[in-house]
């Protein structure tokens, strides 16, 4: 963290505060912001200050990544990334596991991550035996990039007890192979089992290593731009490395945890605050947040869609097939399992209705606010039931919120702004690979922003990191423009202006981790916590410095 002093900054201040949206300079005092206004004025009444005139820069409240990972990913960073151009194919993954493991600590687990069948020439998941030939000699977890699949050796599955005759766990599924022993493929909660067993092996081999990663990534963060972050997925043998974080003065970027089960983040989180307080400050600028839950899996998001929707859907999936050259975009299509009836049904649906409605009340009770990861539109509305059976507790404990609402539908947006449900969503993911080769849907488009808004539901930004990108610009960028890595427009109608794009990234995410009280907006007695941006908007935005609580941090 940087040296705190009394400072002005001079430039275009955008305060994201709706009763004064600009100014011409700041004055930054004892962490707090003291004046705000006309230069000359806030001159004068901050004599003696470090004058900071940024020229065209943009002066803006610091970002605020509302749903991130920080401690799961930087536990698992330690591990090998199965990323590109290293691993492209199953060989080549092999190599890279036989290689890790034989540096690894004799007995001890390997655990991998990044690994994503579409970068991988055969596109398909690597099986047990694959995984044996590599590294048969200790238990192999390797993460998928979504964080919501795995794949194990036999060691491992062995170690969590997972068999032929293991039955698929609720809400999630052990692939199978001949005689339906598991192929080594985990799916949602398929992968809690073996995940569980890996962390506590990485908690025991490299919690100082984690830690040292955990301190990296906020600074990180911090040269970012971002000046308060939610991980939200926290089991309760991670919290020990955020309190250890703060007790060493490296927690610099201010952070509310979301209690997980720690039977894993897929898990029912009924045990999620054993040991914690809903609410409770673990440590300065260290918060215990909305206990989280996860309601459909990704990329398998549970869908509901009608025949029409579904035969619109095929066909953009075959025109893409046949423009592209590439069986990507029908690979996709098939790859979520449709179930057909009165209409057609994708995804893994995590809870069934009666059990999601038990288990926020559950929660509630308790004193703890929710955030649920829904992403289709079927589990959005598995959610909404669940929320609005809660009537009038609700938001005792604070915001209720729908992480990433990726497919809401209108009366869905309608729905959650007349229930005060905000939306957490990830726009830097219309960049992400996957969705490359998606073919999109009628009437439900993917990131809908503009929908969400017009409804009149807050919507924060976020990352979703280890994902995708936590850069805010690129996120952004991606809300305006609505362009993917290809450089093709995705629902080009749910476009947002700089302006709403800004805000989710300020004032709302602070809103809704209920901290808009001390940051978000630029204001008199705020936190100083503070951004400056060089070409805000275009396409070389670029973060020049952060203020956090006053103390410099960067350049960038």
């Amino acid at each position: 963290m940087g040296h705190v002093t009394a400072t002005v900054l001079i430039g275009k201040v955008r305060t994201m505060d709706l009763a004064r949206p600009s100014a011409e300079a700041v004055a930054l005092e004892g962490g707090r912001i003291t004046a705000i206004g006309p230069r000359a004025e806030v001159l004068a009444a901050a004599k003696g200050a470090e004058i900071v005139d940024v020229g065209d820069a943009a002066v803006l409240p610091g970002f605020v990544d509302a749903h991130h990972h920080v401690a799961i990913a930087a536990l698992y960073d330690g591990a090998v990334r199965l990323v590109g151009p290293r691993v492209h194919d199953v060989a080549s993954m092999q190599a890279a596991l036989r290689e890790a493991a034989s540096r690894a600590p004799s007995g001890r687990w390997l655990v991998a991550t990044h690994w994503d069948e579409a970068r991988l020439a055969e596109r398909r998941a690597p099986t047990r035996e694959e995984l044996d030939a590599a590294v048969p000699d200790r238990p192999l977890f390797a993460l998928h990039q979504t964080c919501h699949r795995a794949v194990a050796n036999t060691r491992a599955l062995d170690l969590a007890g997972l068999g032929r005759h293991t039955p698929d766990p609720s809400g999630g599924l052990l692939a199978r192979g001949k005689g339906g022993a598991p192929n080594g493929l985990l799916i949602e909660r398929g992968m809690s089992r073996v995940e569980a067993l890996a962390r506590a092996d990485r908690l025991q081999v490299d919690a100082e290593g984690a830690l040292d990663r955990m301190a990296a990534h906020l600074r990180a963060l911090a040269r970012a731009g971002i000046t308060r972050v939610c991980d939200a997925a926290v089991p309760r043998d991670l919290v020990p490395l955020f309190r250890a974080l703060a007790a060493r003065g490296d927690l610099v970027v201010p952070t509310h945890v979301c209690p997980v089960s720690i039977r894993g983040w897929l898990e029912e989180p009924l045990d999620a605050l054993d040991g914690l307080v809903a609410g409770e400050q673990l440590a300065e600028d260290l918060v215990v947040g909305p206990v989280k839950l996860i309601f459909d899996g990704a990329p398998g998001c549970s869908l509901c869609l009608s025949w029409g929707q579904s035969l619109v859907s095929f066909a953009r999936s075959l025109e893409l097939t046949l423009r592209r050259r590439s069986l990507d975009a029908l690979r996709t299509t098939f790859s979520i399992t449709p179930r057909v009836g009165r209409d057609v049904r994708s995804g893994v649906a995590i809870y069934a209705p009666e059990d999601a409605a038990r288990v926020v009340h559950a929660l509630l009770d308790r004193g703890s606010s929710v955030a649920t990861h829904a992403l289709g539109n079927a589990a959005i509305e598995v959610a909404l039931g669940a929320y609005a059976a809660a009537g009038a507790a609700l938001h005792r404990g604070g915001a209720a919120r729908l992480e990433h609402a990726a497919f809401a539908e209108l009366e869905q947006a309608r729905r959650m702004a007349g229930l005060g449900v905000a939306a957490v969503v990830q726009p830097a993911m219309l960049e992400m690979a996957m969705l490359e080769s998606a073919p999109t849907i009628p009437g439900l488009p993917f990131m809908p922003l503009r929908r969400l808004r017009d409804a009149g539901v807050r919507v924060a930004g976020s990352s979703d990191y280890p994902v995708h990108t936590f850069d805010p610009l690129v996120a952004i960028r991606a809300a305006i423009s609505r362009t993917t890595a290809r450089g093709e427009v995705v629902d080009e109608a749910q476009r947002i202006d700089l302006d709403e794009a800004l805000a989710m990234y300020t004032r709302d995410a602070a809103a809704v981790l209920g901290c808009d009280g001390e940051t978000g907006t630029l204001e008199v007695g705020k936190r100083a916590d503070v951004v400056v941006v060089d070409d805000l908007g275009g396409a070389s935005a670029a973060v020049r410095a952060t203020w956090i609580a006053g103390a410099r941090v960067g350049p960038a």
